[in-house]
């Protein structure tokens, strides 16, 4: 197989599983309504997704990369609709709205820039820039539980699906720079790898549910 064909077969596996790990979120956010809450739960993993996505778009349109934009298009739609579904049941509403307005102000700074900007190859680096340090967040941000799930001792508030998905798109979209020779795919992607690896480490280590708090049982007299 020639460059271009494992180009497009890397390109193409990475649009899917990347769509794939934005719906991996209905999975989660379907036991948000079925629990009626989100419990411990942080918004973070969809609010820096929704702004991973925003900038990555915007990254893709300067470059005029189809496969970036279209995939990107696809995640902010979905992003926005779990933020959606995560403020209907979480009892921290007020903190949520003030975390996604200002995702919302710092997104809306960052196209102001892009509208005004006229050297090219410099706006492509900056967005490139911006885009690799949200792309790390958006990764890391289930790492915000990190202190939680050790004391602990559950990974019951880690997104389990989203872990797994980002660490397999982590390792496609890492390729696919290396073969566009794109260093702000490569760099975020290959420490994405890394984080997500560490956090299905937590999933070896600690049991969804702490065994503690499993039901013990009691034998009639």
């Amino acid at each position: 197989m020639n460059l271009v064909g494992i180009r497009e077969l890397v390109s193409f596996s990475a649009v899917v599983t990347t769509i794939l790990q934005f719906l991996s979120g209905i999975l989660v956010c379907k036991q948000y309504v079925v629990n009626r809450t989100t419990a411990e739960s942080s918004p973070l993993p969809f609010i820096c997704g929704f702004l991973s996505c925003g900038v990555w778009l915007l990254y893709g349109l300067i470059k005029q990369d189809n496969i970036v934009t279209f995939v990107n298009v696809v995640g902010i739609l979905l992003m926005i609709s779990y933020v959606f579904v995560f403020y209907n049941y979480t009892f921290k509403k007020t903190s949520l709205s003030k975390q996604f307005l200002v995702s919302l102000v710092f997104y809306m700074f960052i196209m102001g820039y892009v509208s005004v900007e006229t050297d090219n190859e410099l706006l492509l680096r900056r967005v490139g820039l911006s885009a690799c340090i949200l792309t790390m967040l958006a990764i890391a941000a289930p790492m915000s539980k990190l202190l939680y799930v050790i004391r602990t001792k559950c990974t019951e508030c880690l997104p389990f699906p989203m872990i797994v998905m980002s660490f397999i798109v982590s390792s496609l979209w890492f390729f696919y720079g290396l073969i566009e020779e794109d260093v702000y795919m490569m760099i975020p992607n290959s420490i994405g790898c890394g984080l997500t690896a560490v956090q299905l480490c937590l999933f070896m280590i600690y049991p969804a549910t702490p065994y503690s708090s499993l039901p013990t049982k009691t034998t009639l007299a």
